[in-house]
């Protein structure tokens, strides 16, 4: 059984500027909280690649699992004995945008990281990927 871990905040900047970065995997090691580097062949589609370069030594090929225009990005990862899903997603909010970043993760290897609490770490982590996220939008730096 899987489970997911998820951040949630809204912010005064419009989800186009939010999802433009999204789109771009050169920017991910700017906001996103586990990437040293990141690149694709061409436009991001749904069925594409990403390939990503966490802070520790290996790259994964990331399948752009679902793409949704201005709304929605899901990144399925296979680190060994799991499945990682990304989800990037930004809505329109009074404020300006509303946006969430969550992990789901499935697998035989998923239940013992739960076990050992590592849940609140990518909890901290994905609240601290959301603030560089709405920086990075807000001053492009």
């Amino acid at each position: 059984m899987g489970y997911t871990i998820e951040a949630i905040r809204e912010a005064p900047v419009q989800p186009s500027a939010i999802f433009d970065l999204y789109m771009d995997p050169s920017t991910w090691s700017v906001w996103g909280h586990n990437v040293r580097w990141a690149r694709s062949d061409g436009p991001l589609a749904e069925g594409g690649t990403v390939d990503v370069r966490p802070l520790y030594p290996v790259t994964y090929h990331c399948r752009i699992q679902r793409l949704v225009p201005d709304r929605l990005l899901r990144i399925e990862v296979r680190p060994i004995g799991m499945t990682i899903i990304n989800v990037y997603e930004v809505e329109p909010a009074d404020v300006g945008s509303r946006i969430r970043h969550a992990l789901e993760f499935t697998g035989p290897l998923s239940g013992p990281l739960r076990w050992l609490g590592v849940t609140r770490a990518y909890k901290s982590s994905l609240g601290d990927e959301i603030r560089h996220l709405i920086e990075f939008a807000q001053t492009g730096s």
